[in-house]
């Protein structure tokens, strides 16, 4: 008989000690195929005429970090909703463990050993982290909530994963890392056997990373099977041990890491070749559009100077909290306590508004499209639109003509797939933050302040939007600062890139001479200096 010990089956060997004529024949021992945690088998979801999901089969194993990459639209998020039971499935079937399951909501599929944790933690903000850890199986004493029982399990189980957190604080004032360190912590209240981790790194540090990281390798040799959804190439190759790839709602492939390179990855992806690589500028640059002089904002950053010409592509990187995006908020003008010099087109300016430097062709594209980038409860071509409201209107009327004039102008030009009447909401990442973009671009401006502008989005869509910015710089002669984490982006796309370390602008390096290496080294430096001011002057 087969023994069960936690996720293991063990069997028992046979022997086989009678002898056969005068020899001694060895049987080999057989083994029965180890049970797959989770199987997915057909399961397709329509919307309406929109088939989200077609087909989709594929295992994941006990124990076993499973990646799965796609397009946004591919049909990722559609799939976690059906396994969590966020949605139900028009056919197929799931097996957990061997046994078919239908889930009806996220806390029946929890109470059977399934949590996901998203990029945007999930949480109540004004409740205690031990109360949204026990949410939905809060410990009870004579029918009363057991406070002091689930401080003390919250607070153990937090412990053991790790983290130290006080469980009696607000989940509003935790840090994104700190509210995913609690969604981890719920699931693993429960006796967890899929963890779901969507995107779980875009807001995270390197050593907050670092600590995910171990983690996952820590429920993974305890049995735990996770299911790893990434765009980067770099934490797959990492962790995974399998990849499954999807691509407009159809499974395309399931393989070892091994067997998948990063260009074939890509390839089964998008369904054609993308290359993420530098692209030489074929123009001289023109003269400088943006100007800075000895930025400073107490606290935050201090003697920042450098300059953004006609048609260049300056990046800006650096580690999470080193200013770098603070700079960029306060040449937009959120930032009023900032002194030093800004000149646009030459001519100095005070930023006091956004609004201010709106009119005086200077943009900024936050790192949070949702929240500040789109209005989603909008269509594309209102959003697109909003911005350009002067210019659209006479004499305080909306010329509706105008309106969709220029929303479909803008969605030619940056391959914005949808209608135009629908709403910012029903759109994929990708296409949401084209939009944002599209918001910016409608008004004619003259410098782009670019803040993670591939933040989430999928490497199809990332070539693509490197493919606008080049056009916008070469051809349209836009000045443009990105800020982004992604220094193979930083590599792909900049002509010249900027390293803010603690506030300070420690390096200013020919993309010809940057590397991810030097990068690095500059941004990791703890004193200020070693920028090249030439460019400055």
């Amino acid at each position: 008989m087969a023994e069960v010990v936690g996720d293991r089956v063990s069997f028992p060997r046979e022997r086989h000690e009678a002898p056969v004529s005068e020899q001694t024949v060895s049987i080999p021992e057989t083994r029965s195929p180890v049970i797959p945690r989770l199987q997915i088998q057909g399961v397709s979801k329509s919307f309406e005429a929109v088939h989200a999901l077609r087909g989709i089969d594929f295992s994941i194993a006990p124990g076993e970090i499973h990646a799965m990459v796609g397009e946004n639209g591919a049909g990722k998020s559609t799939l976690v909703g059906i396994i969590t039971g966020l949605l139900t499935p028009n056919t197929g079937q799931l097996l957990l463990d061997g046994e078919p399951v239908s889930f009806s909501s996220p806390l029946q599929a929890r109470h059977h050993g399934i949590a996901a944790v998203y990029q945007d933690p999930n949480l109540f903000p004004h409740l205690s982290i031990a109360e949204n850890i026990f949410t939905g199986q809060y410990p009870t004493r004579a029918g009363a909530l057991d406070s002091a029982t689930m401080r003390r399990r919250a607070q153990e189980l937090l412990a053991r994963l790790g983290f130290e957190l006080d469980v009696d604080a607000l989940v509003a004032g935790l840090t994104v890392a700190e509210a995913q360190y609690v969604e981890i912590a719920r699931a693993m209240s429960s006796d967890l056997r899929l963890l779901i981790l969507d995107e779980p790194t875009s807001a995270l540090t390197p050593g907050e990373a670092a600590k995910l990281y171990d983690l996952v390798a820590r429920l993974k040799s305890q049995g735990t099977s996770v299911l790893w959804i990434s765009h980067r190439m770099e934490e797959i190759r990492r962790l995974a041990d399998t990849i499954t790839v999807l691509r407009d709602g159809t499974h395309v492939r399931t393989a070892p890491v091994d067997e998948l390179d990063d260009a074939t990855m890509i390839k089964l992806m998008v369904g054609r070749s993308v290359a993420l690589e530098a692209v030489a500028r074929d123009r001289p640059l023109g003269p400088a559009r943006l100007s800075v002089s000895n930025l400073s904002l107490p606290g935050v950053f201090d003697g920042i100077s450098f300059n953004v010409h006609e048609g260049e592509i300056v990046g800006v990187a650096g580690l999470v909290g080193s200013g770098r995006s603070e700079v960029a908020q306060a040449i937009f003008g959120l930032s009023p306590r900032m002194t030093g010099t800004v000149l646009v087109d030459g001519k100095p300016v005070r930023p006091r508004s956004p609004g201010q430097m709106s009119e005086l062709g200077l943009v900024y594209l936050p790192e949070d499209r949702d929240a500040e980038g789109v209005i989603s409860s909008m269509t594309i071509t209102d959003n697109i639109a909003l911005p350009s409201l002067p210019r659209l209107s006479r004499f305080g009327f909306m010329s509706g003509r105008k309106e969709r004039e220029a929303a479909s102008e803008q969605q030619s030009a940056l391959s914005i797939k949808g209608r135009l009447k629908s709403f910012v909401s029903e759109l994929s990442g990708g296409n949401r933050q084209k939009v944002a973009l599209a918001r910016l671009l409608a008004t004619g401006p003259k410098v782009l302040l670019l803040d993670e502008p591939t933040h989430g989005i999928d490497v199809g869509t990332k070539a693509q939007v490197h493919d606008i910015m080049r056009k916008l710089a070469r051809e349209e002669r836009l000045a443009i600062l990105m800020i982004s984490s992604d220094l193979p982006e930083v590599l792909a796309v900049s002509d010249r890139v900027l390293v803010v370390s603690r506030g300070r602008l420690v390096d200013d390096i020919p993309i010809e001479d940057a590397s991810q290496e030097s990068i690095l080294a500059a941004a990791t430096r703890t004193g200020a200096g070693g920028a090249n001011k030439e460019d400055s002057k």
